[in-house]
């Protein structure tokens, strides 16, 4: 059987990389898989060493890229070699390429996860992308939704009327959110899926594993608290300076900016994706504003802080921490912040983990061999 999927991977972003690596990793359970070499030109220019766009926010990133020139170049050096060693990609393809034909010739195409229907994410004028709708597949071949996000948006009318019409013929779709699965629910008049996002099918073990990490590995660092977050803001430098005087531990800040957003005794700004996975595997506590983050922290059962995005709502960590019944895990505001808890009940959390991921394969299973 051949498995096309269409995904978001090409970004410096650990979690849109390693969702990408771990959906192509389980539908190998099933064919041969290719992962779509899809050049979107608004996210095309997110590997490009020095990003430029004619946008106040844009001359800002292009002067942030060069003032960690040497960082970025590592990062994205790195991330590259993943990609190309992993992924099985396809040719590069354009829209026009895909739409006339060019990689019609899959049993089966999978589109899914990382706000690939999100129009804010994925285009720069903040339209929907046909082709993770996967518009132009023929009959007889199969098309597959799997955790498909849209983030916060919320579509209007008429998108919801593109969005009717480009998922009618699906044969299973799922998605990543509650709040994503009750709207489509209601719209398309038919089952939608929660399912958990690609990170989480597979186990600590099987990542370590998968990218050859010693399991035995353990960072120089030792005891440390790691954080990782995509937006700075005052709210997540005081959750950090709360938990260093609770806990008393070293603080490992894994980002890509230029310098820390507060004090650390480790800034890494030049990590891959395997280094990613590592500083997860061996931290002490993780405090994180990203949803890969809160993936990771869940699934390799770390005491773990989410701080509430500043750039957009919370609803795929919440949705994802209500799931586990950690919901008390999300600081909101600079109130719940005294209320900081790290103790959880381990074994809930991984018997829950089990059942969710056995949930959701079931889901993919039924769904390609049916």
């Amino acid at each position: 059987m051949k498995i096309a999927l269409i995904t978001n991977y090409h970004t410096t972003n650990y979690g849109a990389v390693l969702q990408a690596f771990a959906t192509k990793k389980v539908l190998s359970q099933y064919g041969e898989v290719k992962t779509i070499n899809y050049f979107n030109p608004h996210l095309g220019r997110k590997l490009d060493l020095i990003r430029f766009e004619l946008s106040i926010q844009g001359i800002k990133m292009m002067v942030h890229d060069i003032l960690r020139f040497k960082d970025r170049n590592k990062v994205v050096k790195k991330i590259k070699k993943f990609i190309e060693s992993n992924l099985n990609l396809s040719k590069l393809v354009t829209q026009h390429d895909i739409q006339n034909g060019a990689i019609n010739y899959f049993d089966v195409y999978v589109c899914g996860s990382d706000q690939i229907w999100n129009p804010e994410v994925i285009s720069k004028n903040g339209e929907l992308d046909p082709t993770y709708f996967l518009s132009f597949v023929k009959k007889p071949a199969k098309k597959i939704s799997y955790a498909s996000s849209m983030g916060s948006y919320r579509f209007r009318d008429f998108e919801k009327k593109q969005i009717k019409n480009f998922l009618k013929d699906f044969t299973t779709i799922s998605v990543r959110e509650s709040d994503s699965q009750e709207m489509l629910s209601q719209l398309l008049e038919r089952e939608v899926f929660h399912v958990l996002d690609p990170t989480l099918l597979l186990s600590k073990e099987e990542w370590l594993e998968a990218l050859k990490i010693d399991k035995n590995y353990r960072s120089q660092k030792k005891d440390y608290i790691l954080v990782y977050v995509v937006q700075k803001t005052p709210l997540l430098k005081k959750v950090v300076e709360f938990a260093v005087n609770q806990f008393g531990k070293k603080v490992v800040i894994i980002d890509q900016a230029f310098k820390p957003f507060t004090k650390a005794d480790f800034h890494i700004r030049d990590a891959g994706t395997i280094e990613f996975i590592e500083l997860f595997s061996n931290a002490s506590l993780v405090i994180t504003d990203s949803f890969h983050g809160t993936c990771f922290s869940i699934n390799f059962k770390k005491p773990f802080v989410a701080v509430c995005p500043a750039w957009h709502g919370g609803n795929r960590i919440e949705s994802l921490l209500n799931l586990f019944n950690l919901k008390d895990r999300f600081i909101n505001d600079e109130k719940d912040i005294d209320k900081l808890s790290v103790d959880f009940d381990y074994e809930f959390l991984g018997n829950k983990l089990q059942e969710e991921r056995a949930k959701s394969i079931k889901v993919l299973s039924s769904s390609i061999v049916s």
